[in-house]
């Protein structure tokens, strides 16, 4: 025999208090949750839109990113014999037909205000390319405004850094170079499918390198006929005619991912104290409920409510708070998804400007910790109840 459901509603609103108190505990536990996971999967999703399996990107031997590496003249010579590597089949971006899709690019950062927030500064990755680069990354599409001239000092800037950072709107300048005294015009958008590269800024290469002094490259991107002539063209980048390190551009932007899984994993342990808390939080009321109520138990077991039914009228009870708390702590980070935040990766110490997700999967796995938080806290005073000796009970009554 199983005990109706408004007896459980009753019990709660006879502990306003309580109750109330738990609920916020497990309603803030569901609302950090959320915010941290969505959080994470804002910047994997991010990663992941990054790159292309028929790209090659090469880089210094022992750079782990394109900011910390320097390729001379020389090393690049080579590059132009990578098996598989694609060519233009007409006239485009101011390359004439049969051009090698293999873009030299300059890898710089400013620092420019973010925008509605008193958070200061935040570096900004500026790349230098030529018109050939924009047939070896075909997901970058012109959105707004033009592109950049060749031999000019204007920029292009992604979606997504002209919606978080100051001084990128169409028309207004930056300043760049070593000394901070060339300014750039910005004449146009850019989207990059959601990736890292829509986060970026980027400008005539030798107008970079003139700006910064430089006569070196930070990163040669190479476009391959087929995908599956990447692992023949890695190997040739890495051999002794090149002695350069090759890997695949999504494999590039999954190595920079790592630190999502680090903050996942921090994330875990945070949640996993703030769970534990919410636990006591629910068996401090459990408990409580169970101490007032033991004459009201006893009359229960006489009238012919087994242990089995006390245990399960004190979970759902349990589930009565935590439940609707999860729903309100979901709702309350809901209000913040998509949006804008910037993340500075430790591998390029530039920002990368993603939107908060909250996936089925995050509400999943929140749904999953408040049930447990619920059934964990009332299972002890559920059980505690269950073996209230009746005629003591009634007697102490």
């Amino acid at each position: 025999m199983v005990l109706p459901l408004y007896y459980n509603w009753r019990n709660l609103l006879a502990r306003r208090l309580s109750t109330a108190l738990t609920f916020v505990v497990v309603g803030v536990v569901v609302f950090v949750l959320a915010l941290l996971l969505s959080f994470a999967a804002g910047i994997r999703a991010s990663l992941a839109a990054s790159g292309s399996p028929a790209n090659v990107l090469v880089l210094k031997p022992g750079a782990t990113a394109e900011s910390m590496s320097i390729l001379l003249p020389d090393e690049l010579s080579s590059l132009a014999q990578t098996p598989g590597l694609a060519r233009l089949d007409a006239e485009r971006d101011g390359a004439a037909a049969g051009t090698l899709l293999l873009s030299p690019e300059v890898c710089v950062q400013t620092t420019l205000p973010r925008l509605g927030s008193t958070d200061g500064v935040a570096n900004v990755a500026v790349r230098g390319v030529d018109g050939v680069a924009f047939s070896v990354h075909p997901e970058i599409r012109l959105v707004e405004g033009r592109r950049f001239e060749q031999g000019s000092l204007e920029a292009i800037v992604g979606r997504a850094a002209r919606d978080r950072f100051g001084h990128l709107d169409i028309g207004e300048t930056f300043a760049l170079g070593r000394k901070g005294d060339r300014p750039y015009k910005v004449v146009g958008v850019f989207d990059a499918a959601g990736g890292a590269l829509e986060s970026e800024i980027w400008t005539p290469r030798t107008m970079l390198e003139d700006s910064y002094q430089r006569r070196f490259v930070s990163s040669v991107c190479l476009r391959l006929n087929d995908p599956a002539a990447a692992a023949a063209a890695i190997a040739y980048v890495n051999g002794s005619a090149v002695r350069l390190a090759g890997r695949t551009e999504t494999k590039y932007y999954e190595e920079l991912a790592s630190k999502t899984r680090e903050i996942v994993a921090i994330t875990t342990i945070l949640i996993a104290i703030m769970a534990i808390g919410a636990v006591f939080a629910v068996a401090n009321t459990m408990y409580a409920a169970v101490d007032g109520r033991r004459r009201e138990i006893a009359m229960l077991r006489t009238i012919g409510f087994g242990r089995a039914a006390i245990i399960l009228a004190f979970v759902l009870e349990s589930l009565l708070i935590c439940t609707p708390a999860c729903l309100v702590g979901l709702a309350g980070s809901l209000a913040f998804n998509g949006a804008g935040q910037d993340f500075l990766s430790d591998a390029t110490w530039t920002v990368l400007a993603y939107k908060l997700r909250l996936t089925p999967d995050i509400v999943g796995v929140a749904l999953t910790m408040s049930i447990l938080v619920g059934v964990c806290g009332a299972l002890a005073p559920a059980v505690r109840a269950s073996r209230t000796n009746v005629l003591q009970a009634m007697r102490k009554g």
